[in-house]
């Protein structure tokens, strides 16, 4: 005879597939209740031998689960994954080819037993069996990742190899939690913001990165920023300071996943909850003796300052920036990095001073020049930003102080940008001004005949010579400086920072 179970279902709205198996949901939640006595349990069921195990990892919000399989009795048909016990919430069967399997939908900081029982063709099963035959039990306590979606045990095949499981990447570009991330099953960084989709769904361990606000179907930049002060001057970056460079990352013309538009800037500034990275960095003069090593002398004193206040468990994910008290803007950053310097350029009013230059030396990272990465040279703008580089790409790339590269790359426009198409030394300007990246819009111009009545745009007149006087007619003079009559051509930045994504870092610890 079959033992007796008292069941109570509550049904689901839906049948649904669950590892290649179709179940009814209406089965989802059985509860024991009081029975008649119950006979014993076939002995033909299926059972495990000891020594066999069922295993429980945390995977962010999930649970992954691995087991052995049965070893005695039938042959098992399906396994049946619960909580608590044999008779207790049941999270999904499987067929019994598939022995792992990622529960979604557990709360969060949470102990859980899990237990995994078999069942035959004939649906006699191994959960009322007695002492180390019947089920195989673990148990596990959630991360405080949050256990958002619905409770089930989806496969763990992962085609794209980001760690996040295919049957979690529903592909229709909005995320809704980890068990419906709305990403690219095919594609590892669907919104090729430099960030595994794995990584911004479950994080690493001790790093949340939904928690923080970051999203798989929208770029995310993230920085952590510490601060240098001293005894006349404190600049740790507050929200009001970094404000109009996440304003501008915030207004991007590149499009996202899910419909947005725009850069998500996340920032560690030690602000307390999540966010506990960014932190006073202890220096008796305010600034360092350097930046990075094999760019300054002394540049070992930042190595040596990042290796002490940046956790490695954020390397490839955030950028690390430090920001110094000195006065004047010294500051600086890696090229296609993670690192900067900024000053926090005490005793200078320009409240676009120091998100201006973090976001100039933010750009440094992301791979833009001072002139952009391209300039008037034949073929794709792609051309010159991987090596090999020839001399004539290098020397168009750094090219500092075209007035028609509206950008906070250009050392013109590094703490403010206007729409005045005006020279601000000839005609200086007193309307609002902004941060930002170019978009490429503005014709080129040539240093062999600046045009002072037509300008740099909307014919508003510019005085390139910066004699004080409108010229009528075009002349050479080299506007740059650098001892080259030459095209000054606009660059896309917000482009290239689309096309090749948020976190090109290379070879930086």
């Amino acid at each position: 005879m079959f033992q007796k179970v008292c069941l109570s279902l509550r049904p689901r709205r839906r049948w649904r597939p669950v590892l290649g198996v179709v179940l009814s949901a209406l089965v989802v939640v059985v509860t024991a209740a009081a029975c008649d006595p119950s006979p014993p349990v076939p002995e033909n069921a299926p059972y495990w031998n000891p020594g066999t195990t069922v295993d429980a990892t945390t995977r962010g919000p999930l649970v992954r689960i691995e087991w052995d399989a049965t070893t005695g009795g039938d042959p098992a048909a399906s396994y049946q994954i619960n909580l608590t016990t044999y008779s207790g919430t049941v999270v999904a069967l499987v067929p019994a080819s598939v022995r792992s399997c990622d529960i979604t939908g557990l709360a969060a900081s949470t102990s859980y037993t899990i237990v995994v029982t078999a069942r035959d063709a004939q649906q006699h099963w191994s959960g009322p069996l007695s002492g180390t035959k019947g089920n195989r039990t673990t148990t596990i306590t959630t991360t405080s990742h949050g256990g958002s979606g619905s409770l089930w045990c989806h496969p763990t095949a992962d085609t794209d190899g980001d760690g996040l499981p295919d049957a979690l990447e529903t592909d229709d570009g909005t995320y809704t939690s980890a068990s419906d991330a709305g990403t690219d099953p095919a594609n590892p960084d669907t919104d090729n913001d430099g960030i595994s989709d794995g990584e911004e769904v479950l994080g690493r361990p001790g790093l949340n990165l939904i928690g923080m606000g970051a999203r798989p179907t929208r770029k995310d930049l993230l920085i952590e920023t510490d601060w240098i002060s001293n005894a006349t001057c404190s600049i740790q970056p507050t929200t009001t300071k970094l404000a109009p460079m996440v304003t501008a990352f915030a207004d991007a013309p590149v499009t996202n996943p899910d419909g947005s538009t725009g850069i998500n800037v996340i920032v560690d500034r030690g602000q307390g909850g999540l966010f506990t990275g960014g932190t006073q960095v202890p220096d008796p003069d305010g600034t360092l003796d350097g930046r990075f090593t094999g760019q300054n002398v002394g540049g070992s004193h930042f190595a040596a300052t990042k290796a002490v206040h940046f956790d490695p468990i954020r390397k490839d994910i955030f950028h690390y920036s430090i920001a110094h008290s000195g006065n004047g803007w010294a500051s600086t950053a890696e090229m296609r990095g993670d690192d900067t310097y900024v000053s926090g350029g005490c005793g200078n009013g320009n409240a676009l001073g120091y998100p201006g230059h973090l976001m100039h030396e933010m750009g440094h990272n992301l791979g833009l020049s001072h002139a952009g990465t391209h300039e008037g040279l034949p073929g794709p703008s792609w051309l010159c930003d991987d090596p090999p580089q020839d001399s004539n790409c290098v020397s168009k790339t750094s090219i500092n102080w075209k007035p028609n590269y509206v950008s906070v790359m250009n050392y013109m426009y590094m703490t403010g940008l206007d729409d005045s198409c005006r020279d601000n030394n000839y005609a200086p300007w007193t309307g609002p001004m902004w941060l930002d990246y170019s978009t490429g819009t503005r014709p080129t111009i040539d240093e062999a005949a600046l045009d002072e009545l037509t300008g740099i745009c909307n014919g508003v007149d510019f005085d390139f010579d910066d004699d004080g006087i409108i010229d009528t007619t075009p002349y050479p003079h080299d506007f740059t400086a650098d001892g080259v009559i030459t095209p000054l051509a606009d660059h896309d930045d917000w482009d290239h920072v689309d096309r090749l994504g948020l976190a090109d870092f290379v070879g930086d610890d």
